[in-house]
């Protein structure tokens, strides 16, 4: 037998689609597999972001900021196809059989208690917008980072799609000049979203959190 890879302080992503057995599930996998590899491109994984089994999706990464960044990401390139429902777990995480993608560890079983509790949790009155969870064991670990996480998830809910588009655009560093091209509406128009929105605060926010250990 191999010898087992240890992560010993890593976070572990675990995603599924909301309400997955209403759409059209080919056209769901095609725009599932884009975004993975657009995520993959944009966040350096210690293990890939890659869907498992029907329409979960797993990968690991170095620190917390890094695993709300794909999650972050994904969720934008996911967007007018599908809503995604994210669990984040840290702790130790061992790669059993890396030929067969097969891991084990409180990073997993985390990740799985973290989308399990955010899926219970968005069935509560007052709480549908919550995507996001963390159960983090790490000794890097900010007990606020959970709470603060979905109050960005109730901010992007309350945005309408033109301004949700913006919130990706200003993410990924466009001028208003190009995010307006885009679009095909005028500079100003892009700055009032970004005022009444209030997403320049939000995106402070996302830049603070993705840079945790």
């Amino acid at each position: 037998m191999g010898r087992i890879q240890l992560f010993p302080e890593c976070v572990a992503l675990l995603g599924d689609v909301v309400r997955s057995r209403d759409s059209d599930r080919a056209a769901l996998h095609a725009a599932m597999l884009a975004a993975i590899a657009a995520t993959n491109r944009r966040v350096p994984p210690l293990d890939p972001l890659r869907v498992t089994v029907g329409d979960e999706v797993q990968g690991v990464y170095p620190t917390l900021g890094a695993a709300v960044e794909a999650a972050w990401f994904l969720r934008d390139e996911l967007l007018g196809s599908a809503e995604v429902r994210i669990g984040l777990g840290g702790g130790e995480l061992r790669v059993i059989d890396a030929e067969r993608g097969i891991q084990d560890g409180p990073a997993w079983w985390n990740a799985r208690e973290a989308i399990e509790r955010v899926e219970t949790l968005a069935a509560k009155p007052g709480h549908r917008s919550a995507r996001t969870a963390i159960v983090d064991a790490r000794a890097a670990s900010n007990p606020l980072t959970d709470s603060l996480l979905r109050l960005v998830d109730a901010h992007l809910a309350g945005l309408g799609e033109g301004a949700r588009r913006t919130w990706r655009d200003l993410r990924r560093g466009l001028s208003n000049l190009r995010a307006a091209e885009a679009e095909g509406v005028r500079p100003s128009a892009i700055s009032q979203r970004i005022n009444d929105n209030a997403l320049r605060p939000l995106a402070d926010v996302a830049a603070a959190v993705t840079a945790l250990p």
